[in-house]
């Protein structure tokens, strides 16, 4: 089984590239939890996430809708929770309808939801490196389907750099 998958992006298309073949791993009602400090590449990712969900044309950032839904070939929601001050208000805004809507969610700046964050996911933590184009993208799947899934993707993962 797939634990922890540590992989080093070198650039924002590595970046898009890791998404979209995670996103090839994901199914209705799966979600991504984004975490990493401003501009670390959560949007990038989240972009080659959703293109390989069907999603095309340009996908910007929500920060200011906070929702983007797409119908794709696997229906999906970016969210990205940045301008909101925490669980309460995204509750408030009736995040959870989203959350448990069946589509496949993308969200950025998920650690603001904690424990509200659907059990099928999969937790991944961007962090910035030295050079600055590299990133340290961590790969966590938090329940036994998702890490059943991306058991088959593994490989795909390590031969771009994982460890």
């Amino acid at each position: 089984m797939v634990h922890l998958i540590k992989l080093l992006s070198r650039s924002a298309q590595d970046t898009i590239e890791i998404g979209e073949k995670l996103g090839a791993g994901l199914a209705p009602g799966d979600a991504v939890a984004l975490t990493g400090v401003l501009g670390s590449g959560k949007s990038v990712l989240a972009r080659g996430i959703l293109k390989a969900l069907g999603v095309t044309g340009d996908i910007p950032s929500p920060s200011y809708i906070i929702v983007a839904s797409y119908e794709a070939r696997l229906p999906a929601n970016h969210i990205d929770l940045y301008r909101l001050e925490g669980r309460d208000e995204a509750v408030g805004i009736g995040i959870e309808d989203y959350l448990y809507s069946g589509s496949v969610n993308v969200i950025e700046w998920a650690e603001k939801i904690g424990d509200l964050l659907p059990p099928s996911r999969v937790d991944i933590a961007i962090d910035v490196r030295v050079k600055p184009d590299e990133r340290l993208i961590t790969i966590r799947p938090a329940d036994d389907h998702i890490k059943a899934r991306l058991t088959g993707l593994a490989g795909q993962f390590i031969s771009m750099g994982g460890q």
